[in-house]
Formats: C-alpha cells, sequence, structure tokens
C-alpha cells in the first residue's frame, strides 16, 4: 500500500465517522442545544483521535523508514565484501594465467634461439606417404 493510498483510506474514514455520527445526530430525536452540545464533543473527540492515529502512524513510518535503512546499508556491506573477494580471485587467475603464459613463450623462445644458432639445419618434415593416397 503506498502512502497515498494510506493517509486517503485514513482520512476518508474519519471524515465518514464524522458525517455519519453527524447525520445520525441531527436525525435524533433530541433537543437542538443537546445535539449541538453531543456534536461538539464528538468532534472533539474525534480531532483529538485524529491527531493520535497520525502520531501512531508517523512514528510506525519512521521505524520502518530507519529499519529499511539499515537493511539497506547491510546488504550494501555485504555486496561490497562479495565484490571484493570476486575482484581479489580474477586477480589471482589473471596472474597465475599471465605466469603460466610467460613460462611458455620463454620456453618457446629458448626452443627457437637453440634451433637458430645450431650449425646444423633443422630437420625436413616427413615426407607425405605415397601408400597412403592409394
Amino acid at each position: 500500500m503506498s502512502k497515498e493510498s494510506a493517509g486517503f483510506g485514513l482520512g476518508g474514514f474519519v471524515l465518514g465517522a464524522l458525517i455519519g455520527g453527524a447525520a445520525g445526530l441531527l436525525f435524533a430525536p433530541k433537543p437542538g442545544k443537546e445535539t449541538r452540545e453531543f456534536l461538539s464533543e464528538k468532534a472533539k473527540d474525534y480531532i483529538n483521535n485524529a491527531g493520535d492515529i497520525y502520531e501512531t502512524g508517523k512514528d510506525k513510518a519512521v521505524e520502518l523508514y530507519s529499519t529499511a535503512s539499515d537493511r539497506a546499508g547491510v546488504a550494501n556491506t555485504q555486496i561490497r565484501e562479495k565484490i571484493e573477494i570476486a575482484r581479489a580471485r580474477l586477480n589471482a587467475a589473471v596472474t597465475s594465467a599471465a605466469g603460466t603464459a610467460a613460462d611458455g613463450l620463454q620456453a618457446a623462445g629458448e626452443k627457437v634461439a637453440k634451433v637458430a644458432s645450431a650449425d646444423e639445419e633443422p630437420p625436413a618434415p616427413p615426407a607425405p606417404a605415397a601408400d597412403a593416397a592409394q
């Protein structure tokens, strides 16, 4: 329920109670002075009750806001912690992969250097088999 509908519902209830009470008293078989005094007392009671209802609603809204704010703060902290854990894992994986790639490149470079510095020619690739085509 939104704030607007909650406020309208409460206001509508109070207004309806006042109108209904006033209409009932106006049609009651009492003298005018008694009816006016009674209406005046009831109106004061309704106004006092409306103030209490407003204060209760306001206190509840403040409490709900505070609770929601606290929960959002906790969730924010938890999400940030999880992001940092994921970032650390990713950095470790990237570092490991970079090390493995560097080792592979180093070994390949050494093989190329060995072949390039050798006095003999590199071995010829194997000849295709003539029997395999038939």
